[in-house]
């Protein structure tokens, strides 16, 4: 199998941390290594450094040699600009057939939390294994433990014996998109429901099969400009997989896993790895609290002092100050796409 870590998200949800000149997986949350450097560490525990491989906007390029310096030029895939998943999983498959390797590649973001690496690994190893079958996509599936409201789910049931894959790999039934926290509530309670992981395994071959056949103004633009990556970019739409091909592809599997994952990918989802204090606060910089319960509060660029407030995301960086109750942090992506200026620098 070859592993490809994708580093090009923006982390917008961790504003004023994380913004586009530095997102998130560059940065460090709740240990001394950055978030790519967690993932590259885990997965140099399953493969050879020769079958590892990271997906990378142009524009992270600087980034990722200071944080990985030895790293070679040949196991990075280069995107000239952000086009989601679908265009750098196409891009990658290109490349690996270029090459003549249609060994599986597992696709994997960079900034998730694994507590158990042991399961983990042992659950890539079975799904890079059922990718081999053909036109299979393979994806890890998660138990919820609570009625997330910023994950996708699953849909899962038997596989058919017909199928003849190995024992505990469930068939997908469909994709369902983040619900709100009524439906959330409701998905929970049904058999065969699992968060989606975002982790997908697949054959070069069976990506270039399902990108033509669903999304082909993606490979077409691809094909029309093979070895100019910026051209064939600029004519592509920004998708993600789950839009492109996954709500719409046939042989698509999931591999329950209980490893203790998360998808690092708010302020709340830092909270649930951060043990907070006597009043349920998590803190992290020069702050004091007073008279304060249940709060975020991370401070890197001054000292302060917090009086009377409760339950709210308090985060003061160079790049800006946000306060928000923690009940609306859900919607802070979207009030800050309201104003692109201020997430860019």
């Amino acid at each position: 199998m070859n592993i490809v870590i994708m580093a090009g998200g923006k982390g917008t949800r961790f504003w004023p941390r994380s913004v586009e000149s530095a997102p998130k997986q560059f940065l460090s949350f709740h240990s001394e290594r950055t978030m790519i450097q967690e993932t590259v560490g885990r997965f140099s525990k399953l493969v050879p450094k020769s079958n590892l491989y990271i997906a990378v906007p142009h524009r992270y390029l600087s980034l990722l040699k200071q944080q990985l310096p030895d790293f070679a030029l040949e196991q990075l895939i280069i995107e000239p600009e952000q086009r989601d998943t679908a265009a750098c999983m196409a891009l990658t498959a290109r490349r690996f057939l270029d090459e003549g390797d249609d060994r599986p590649i597992v696709f994997v973001p960079s900034d998730q939390h694994v507590g158990d690496e042991e399961a983990f690994l042992a659950a890539i190893t079975l799904a890079a294994d059922t990718a081999c079958k053909p036109r299979a996509i393979v994806t890890l599936g998660v138990a919820p433990s609570r009625p997330e409201i910023g994950f996708g789910y699953l849909h899962t049931e038997e596989s058919d014996p017909g199928d003849r894959l190995p024992e505990g790999v469930l068939r997908v039934r469909r994709f369902l998109e983040k619900p709100n926290q009524e439906q959330a509530v409701q998905l929970i309670r049904k058999p065969g429901i699992y968060w989606n992981s975002g982790i997908f395994a697949w054959r070069p071959s069976t990506i270039a099969h399902c990108i033509e056949a669903h999304q082909p103004h993606i490979w077409n633009s691809l094909q029309l400009h093979r070895g100019n990556t910026e051209a064939a970019y600029a004519a592509m739409p920004s998708v993600s997989i789950d839009y492109a091909v996954m709500e719409q592809a046939e042989f698509i599997y999931c591999i329950p896993v209980s490893c203790g994952w998360d998808d690092i990918g708010s302020w709340a989802a830092l909270r649930r790895h951060v043990h907070p204090d006597a009043s349920d606060n998590v803190r992290k910089g020069r702050a004091a609290l007073h008279e304060s319960t249940g709060n975020t509060v991370i401070v890197d660029d001054k000292q302060a002092i917090i009086i009377g407030v409760h339950d709210l995301i308090i985060v003061s960086t160079s790049n800006g100050l946000l306060v928000c109750p923690k009940a609306d942090e859900p919607r802070l992506k979207t009030w800050l796409n309201q104003f692109p200026e201020v997430i860019i620098d």
